[in-house]
């Protein structure tokens, strides 16, 4: 059983909650994942593509999960074989990852405050939840040498129930490291989704409170900005449906602004 801690309100609540969990634990590691909406159960991207429509033999849901990554990994390599084909398999899958396709990685991240922000990023219409994971090595075998990343993908799969963390290194060129140094980014990966006793705590955030939370990890540098600080986070920010801080146009038709505002005086 997970345990569920207070509703949050405010970052030193939050910040209290994971004293709460760590400091009585300090030999111990943990991983963080926030999501916008509590209902969500921490699944891949690869699981809830499959789940899309009618399963003949749900029973079978995890074998085709393998199959579909393998499958997904082997086209990659095929067509695009000029980017993919040095890559490891999770290096290909971190990099289609990053490129918003689905992949058999789930994010988590070693910064409590960053899971806060994901958990927060929302319209405020629902809840948000942070999970809170223990590195037990029983269940998660950490991914700390060259050998161990370059193993052939159905290696990761020979054992059943056994979960692999992976952080890519400060200068990998497969992935956008500039993004995941900012945001203490670990993959998990292994299994199609993470079962509820792999779950240690689990933080409700109140949607009422999402939008204060923001404003306090913003003051302390953590924002949509410097999380997504490469190109890509650039183009995110700037689609047609992102809100927009008008503020930040002022500058640049300030003479407008005095013509309008002296003739709103007349």
């Amino acid at each position: 059983m997970s345990g569920v801690q207070e509703p949050i309100t405010n970052l030193a609540d939050y910040i209290a909650e994971i004293n709460k969990i760590t400091v009585p634990n300090v030999d111990e590691r943990y991983i963080y994942r926030g999501q916008k909406d509590e209902r969500w159960r921490i699944q891949s991207g690869a699981l809830r593509r499959l789940q899309k429509g009618p399963l003949k033999h749900p029973e079978l849901l995890p074998y085709l999960f393998r199959g579909y990554v393998h499958q997904l990994i082997d086209e990659v390599q095929l067509r695009y074989s000029s980017v993919y084909n040095n890559l490891t398999a999770l290096e290909c899958m971190a990099h289609l990852q990053h490129n918003r396709v689905a992949t058999g990685l789930i994010d988590f991240t070693y910064s409590p405050l960053v899971a806060l922000w994901f958990a927060c990023e929302t319209d405020g219409a629902t809840d948000g939840k942070v999970f809170v994971v223990n590195v037990q090595p029983d269940k998660i075998r950490e991914i700390k040498t060259k050998g161990a990343l370059e193993q052939e993908l159905k290696t990761f799969f020979e054992e059943d129930g056994q979960w692999h963390l992976w952080q890519p290194s400060i200068d990998n060129s497969a992935v956008d490291t500039q993004r995941i140094t900012m945001q203490q980014s670990v993959f998990l990966f292994g299994l199609p989704e993470v079962e509820p006793s792999m779950i240690g705590w689990e933080i409700l955030i109140p949607k009422g409170y999402k939008e204060t939370l923001l404003q306090e990890l913003a003051a302390i540098g953590i924002s949509e900005k410097t999380l997504f600080s490469d190109l890509a986070g650039f183009f995110e920010r700037n689609t047609a449906g992102a809100a927009y801080n008008r503020d930040l146009a002022e500058d640049y038709y300030t003479e407008e602004i005095r013509k309008a505002e002296a003739q709103g005086d007349e």
